[in-house]
């Protein structure tokens, strides 16, 4: 039976609106007014900010563009009202209990404390075996600060490595995600990488590393 590593945002839960949101408040802080409207069609996990504010005819100099990214991933913790739980996720995880390994939850937000008590809050918690594994944990279990978050691939596979230390049998692991640098760094990892459309991309982006597509996570059981 497999080991299922699971991604959190834009996997288990939906994040989109949260995700615009903290745009929009963290450039309000630099005095730039703008929409959802706006920011919408722009929007990605992994994007190239200079191309994303000059969508905006937002200017930012270096030292703001690094006040500006750590103030996102502050408005965006901030944004549970924004968030929920795709439909049937807990539902399908738990009746796929008695078919798999192990199931493990990951995140590369660096916040444990508050990602831990969001899980919570959203009783996915009762679904997995373990707590969430955060970028936070990696850098406790290094005895370091902090683990940057780029190179995306090189704190992810540890991530992954990390949550599933305590297997012994680590022969079949599959790791699910809603990004494709997600499963590009399980892939070359040789895992078995099962992408879902919940996320900001398209079955075209997430093809070259995935050995499974789905439209949602709750489809798991598809597959097993």
């Amino acid at each position: 039976m497999p080991i299922l590593v699971s991604d959190l945002d834009g996997t288990l839960l939906d994040v989109r609106e949260r995700f615009i949101h903290a745009q929009i408040n963290a450039l309000a802080k630099f005095g730039h007014t703008v929409t959802a409207d706006q920011v919408t069609p722009l929007v990605e996990f992994t994007m190239d900010y200079d191309q994303f504010l000059g969508g905006l005819d937002v200017t930012l100099s270096q030292g703001e563009l690094i006040q500006y990214l750590l103030s996102i991933e502050q408005e965006f913790y901030k944004g549970w009202q924004y968030s929920f739980v795709f439909p049937g996720v807990i539902e399908t995880l738990t009746s796929i209990h008695p078919r798999v390994d192990a199931l493990r939850l990951i995140t590369s937000r660096a916040w444990v404390e508050e990602t831990r008590e969001e899980v919570k809050h959203f009783g996915l918690d009762r679904v997995f075996d373990r707590q969430v594994c955060t970028r936070g944990d990696l850098a406790r279990n290094e005895g370091v600060p902090e683990v940057p978050l780029y190179p995306f691939s090189d704190h992810r596979q540890r991530l992954i490595q990390l949550a599933i230390a305590d297997l012994e049998n680590q022969v079949e692991v599959w790791v699910i995600g809603d990004s494709p640098n997600e499963m590009q760094a399980a892939q070359a990892m040789g895992y078995t990488t099962v992408g879902v459309l919940t996320g900001f991309f398209t079955p075209k982006a997430l093809k070259p590393f995935c050995t499974h597509i789905l439209d949602s996570i709750a489809d798991i059981g598809t597959l097993l």
